[in-house]
């Protein structure tokens, strides 16, 4: 007679079709390129380019001559060391609590990575024919803009097109506000951006490929003899 555990199962339902992830490998390197892709135009054109550089400077002086300087810096104290980490922490906490370990990896890995590039290219890189340090990228629209990034990645598909918009209202008031406290050009706040861009393309393709590991298959059961 023939085992039980040689009999064919059939499934009550089709199981759903394994992500291999290579979408999502691809979305990640295209965003990596990308966003390496804005740092490196950020750089030349506002920093190394003479004619860029002097827009850069005349949007800068644009933006001190609203006389918004004091509510500016008001603004972006917020956005300290205190703030941001108990945003993680609760970004995180959301994730866990909706099951989504990896996506409370993914929000500490982004915001800690995106702002370790930020302080690294800002250390490394230079102003040419300039006694200014060098303020490319921006720390603090890194931090905002991350933290943007990861408030979509933990929330609820249904509430994602809100926190998109959300977002980029914060960030983009954020960018703002580095420029009328005189703390950053605008190529500094692009910069960012792009940092933020590739460190969240580096994520996906990172989370893609181990998604797209083959897993080992269980030891299977001894036949039982009926």
């Amino acid at each position: 007679m023939t085992s039980i555990a040689h009999a064919r199962t059939v499934p009550l339902l089709d199981a759903p079709p394994r992500r291999d992830g290579r979408g999502g490998a691809v979305a990640g390197l295209v965003a990596i390129l990308l966003g390496a892709g804005t740092v490196i135009v950020s750089y030349v054109v506002g920093v190394l380019d003479a004619s860029g550089r002097a827009v850069d400077d005349a949007v800068l002086r644009a933006a001190l001559g609203l006389g918004l300087r004091r509510e500016a810096l008001d603004l972006l104290e917020i956005v300290g060391i205190p703030t941001v980490a108990l945003a993680v922490v609760a970004l995180a906490g959301l994730a866990l609590a909706r099951g989504r370990g990896a996506r409370a990896v993914s929000v500490v890995a982004l915001v800690l990575g995106a702002q370790l590039i930020t302080q690294v290219l800002k250390a490394g890189l230079v102003r040419p024919d300039s006694t200014d340090a060098n303020s490319l990228p921006s720390g603090h629209v890194t931090l905002v803009a991350s933290l943007g990034v990861a408030l979509v990645l933990v929330v609820p598909r249904v509430l994602r097109p809100p926190a998109v918009l959300a977002g980029l209202a914060v960030t983009g008031i954020a960018g703002v506000a580095t420029m009328v406290a005189g703390w950053h050009r605008p190529s500094d706040v692009v910069a960012a951006l792009g940092v933020v861009l590739a460190t969240t393309g580096a994520i996906s393709l990172a989370g893609a490929l181990l998604r797209g590991r083959p897993r080992r298959r269980s030891a299977a059961p001894s036949p039982i003899a009926s």
